[in-house]
């Protein structure tokens, strides 16, 4: 028997799909077969994104929805109106949610956190995907099927095992894996994981390095700054397995062994 493709006729909303590893993640999907949704905060960046997915697999179903996720009064509103975006946009209930979105990455020295800048840093990373379980939970059936080949997908950072001096606040994804882990239990048979990247090769560490991502390549075992095609690969497999549920998929080429 040929090996079934396990996301053909899939119905899945990535929540930060316009860039990194979303739109890398939102990309594996639809080369799989499957209707993807996504989310920016612009719509003009959603827009392009959309129109850069459809030119890459031509007949693929790809929508998306505008939404900022940053401020806690409006998150779960925010939150509910995407997800019925995606269930109308992709004909049903959802098979799989991957969640990828998150703040600017401004790293804070211990001795000048305050309670305020320390809490901000929670919002998207870890509240997001919290009430996105949440919301699946309050509507049985709704947002996602109740099956084992259903999945949420969540993203941590290997800080969160190798902390750094100044980089104090990424606590917020240690919190997280620990929220996957209750999250896979409350929600079974809904699966429920979270994937634990290194240094990608995205936007963001575009940025931090000041276009010099490869200052990182000696800090890793394979030597190698890993591309997001590569480890989206890491969410496609938490979406393919029925057998993953409540684990921390860790892709950080090495860096943790060093």
């Amino acid at each position: 028997m040929a090996h079934p493709n396990f996301l053909l006729n899939s119905r899945t909303l990535v929540i930060g799909g316009s860039s990194g590893l979303g739109f890398a993640v939102a990309s594996g999907a639809l080369s799989n077969g499957s209707n993807v949704h996504i989310t920016s905060v612009t719509a003009e960046k959603l827009s392009a994104k959309i129109a850069q997915l459809q030119s890459l697999y031509s007949g693929a179903h790809v929508s998306g929805s505008v939404a900022d996720l940053s401020n806690t009064k409006t998150l779960e509103a925010t939150l509910q109106s995407v997800l019925d975006a995606a269930v109308k946009e992709t004909g049903k209930a959802l098979d799989h949610i991957v969640y990828t979105a998150g703040d600017s990455f401004r790293p804070v020295p211990l001795a000048e956190l305050t309670a305020t800048t320390t809490l901000s840093r929670f919002t998207v990373r870890y509240l997001g995907p919290l009430l996105v379980g949440k919301l699946v939970a309050a509507n049985p059936g709704k947002y996602l099927s109740p099956a084992a080949s259903s999945s949420i997908t969540l993203t941590s950072g290997i800080l969160a095992h190798r902390p750094r001096r100044g980089v104090f606040t990424v606590s917020a994804a240690g919190a997280l894996e620990a929220a996957t882990r209750g999250l896979a239990v409350e929600l079974a048979p809904i699966r429920v994981n979270v994937v634990i990247p290194g240094a990608v090769r995205t936007e963001l560490l575009d940025r931090l390095t000041k276009g010099n991502p490869d200052i990182y390549k000696d800090a890793n075992l394979t030597k190698e700054v890993g591309s997001a095609a590569g480890a989206a690969e890491a969410y496609l497999f938490s979406m393919r397995s029925t057998l993953a549920t409540g684990q921390g998929i860790t892709i950080d080429s090495g860096y943790s062994l060093v």
